[in-house]
């Protein structure tokens, strides 16, 4: 059984205590005026001035590249947040929209603009567990949250035009581009820009580091349990998403009649009504995701990096932070419990042998197969590309920090023994945790995972509070549910002998260097 992404990103946000809110601040950006609302938190006296579903970009037409927002001179409601499905099920299009949160006092602070997961499938800001409240309170920075286009509305595939591939890419350097005109007048520093991203949205941020735009709308980056650059098997995704295009054409009755070129299956698709889509979609097995176009995602992601001190390059040398979770594998695994049909789904039947060696079953972590197929998954698919894509950047002289989050807790499993799951991280760093039940450990977790990331992003070349590469950033100290506290410490370091089994992959990684997503 395989827990969805979205799934349990709604699971955690159940129960989550939210601020309460107080009205309302006006201001003036470029397109015209916006109302927002404030906010104060128990735990802060700052007040937070909330700017909810802001129009970046027009509404969008389906599967052309979206376009600056057009100006209003009515004062524009900002007090609610827009998500991407409507209320009665169906999906609105016209949701290129974000969300600002920042202290009510002047300032021009550091800004932290924030890209979801959701395997480029599903996802939106208006997930509570993405509320920026808590952080920017606490930590006196802005916490920017952008929507975009996801699955077949934002990554249409088969022979579709370079400029419509990736339009939700596309739709995340508009928002950047809207918040380097406008985040000024809402608290926050141009200059001072971080990105930050989970899962997809960690290789969303990664495409912006490989293919940047010019001029460069950011000055440092957080990767977190993603990237987009090291891959441990050959891919088949450019053929499954054209094979889904495909299929889509056909059930809709598009391809039947349009044989011509793209434009005429794309105008046919236009005329597809999105609930329809969304219904074909959510009964099928169809996947769209984006793809090496050159111009929002390089060609050849790794070199890109390797590469980057060339004159010519177009990668952003900007200091990073990426790291992982212990148990990343965990939601996807569940069920599971045979390595060797594990590894021979990963193309990896012929060293089934030498896994099992290496990831005996008594090991630290090690009790059942399960344990043992979610070591090995998150170490092949997070773990050591991430380990990887720090050695590269450091290899070539770009700042680069990591850290580990290792701790799970009774309030935040999705089930039992979920342990440190895949986005499990995201409410600590945002502070919006579940309060009922949380631990004093806990709360101490969220403080410092939040006081990394802000010290990150005041001073990206200080960095988060530990050395660079070598030494790692570990949060949790392993503790996990049903396990004393006592003596742990919240953030210490390790450092990167934990890597020692990412050498059985260097040659997967090495070999498709090239391997197009």
């Amino acid at each position: 059984m395989l827990v969805s992404f979205l799934g349990f990103l709604l699971y955690i946000a159940r129960g989550v205590a939210l601020p309460v809110s107080v009205p309302s601040p006006t201001v003036t950006i470029d397109s015209g005026p916006i109302v927002g609302t404030t906010t104060s938190l128990p735990s802060s006296t700052v007040v937070v001035e909330k700017y909810l579903g802001v129009p970046f970009a027009q509404s969008p037409t389906r599967f052309e590249p979206s376009k600056p927002v057009s100006s209003w001179s009515t004062p524009y409601n900002a007090t609610q947040e827009l998500g991407i499905i409507t209320p009665d099920g169906g999906e609105s299009e016209d949701c290129l929209n974000l969300n600002v949160f920042t202290p009510s006092s002047k300032g021009s602070r550091p800004v932290l603009f924030w890209i979801y997961g959701g395997g480029y499938a599903n996802g939106a800001s208006s997930f509570g567990i993405y509320d920026g409240s808590s952080f920017a309170a606490h930590q006196d920075v802005v916490v920017v949250t952008s929507n975009y286009r996801t699955n077949v509305f934002g990554f249409p595939g088969g022979d579709v035009p370079t400029k419509h591939a990736n339009l939700g890419l596309l739709d995340q350097r508009l928002a950047l581009d809207w918040v380097q005109r406008n985040i000024d007048k809402l608290g926050g520093d141009p200059s001072q820009v971080t990105i930050m991203g989970e899962s997809a949205g960690a290789g969303s941020v990664d495409a912006l580091l490989t293919s940047a735009p010019d001029p460069l709308p950011f000055r440092a980056a957080i990767m977190e349990s993603g990237q987009a650059s090291v891959r441990s098997s050959p891919s088949d995704n450019v053929q499954s998403y054209s094979q889904s295009w495909d299929t889509l054409l056909s059930v809709t009755g598009c391809s039947a009649n349009w044989t011509e070129s793209s434009s005429d299956k794309l105008g046919c698709l236009r005329d597809v009504p999105a609930t329809k889509i969304r219904e074909i979609l959510d009964n099928s097995n169809l996947t769209f995701g984006p793809r090496m176009d050159g111009v929002s995602w390089s060609a050849a992601p790794r070199l890109s990096r390797l590469d980057s001190r060339l004159e010519n390059s177009s990668f952003a040398r900007v200091p990073i932070m990426a790291g992982y979770n212990a148990d990343e594998a965990k939601p996807f695994i569940v069920g599971m419990n045979n390595t060797k049909r594990f590894l021979e789904g990963y193309n990896l039947g012929l060293f089934s042998d030498a896994f099992i060696k290496e990831y005996p079953l008594g090991a630290p972590g090690i009790h059942t197969e399960n344990d043992r197929i979610s070591a090995i998954y998150t170490d092949i698919a997070m773990h050591c590309p991430i380990a990887t894509l720090a050695n590269d950047s450091s290899s070539v002289d770009i700042p680069t920090w990591r850290y580990f989050f290792n701790a799970s807790f009774p309030n935040q499993e999705i089930f039992k023994g979920s342990g440190a799951f895949h986005s499990a991280e995201i409410p600590y760093v945002f502070g919006t945790y579940k309060t009922e039940g949380a631990t004093a450990f806990e709360r101490e977790v969220s403080q410092s995972m939040q006081k990394a990331w802000a010290a990150f992003a005041k001073n990206p070349t200080n960095g988060p509070g530990w050395d660079t590469v070598s030494t790692i950033g570990l949060f949790g100290d392993g503790v996990k549910v049903g396990m004393s506290a006592k003596g742990k410490k919240p953030l210490t370091t390790v450092d990167s002998s934990m890597d020692q089994r990412c050498s059985m992959y260097k040659a997967f990684y090495d070999q498709y260097i090239f391997s197009d997503y």
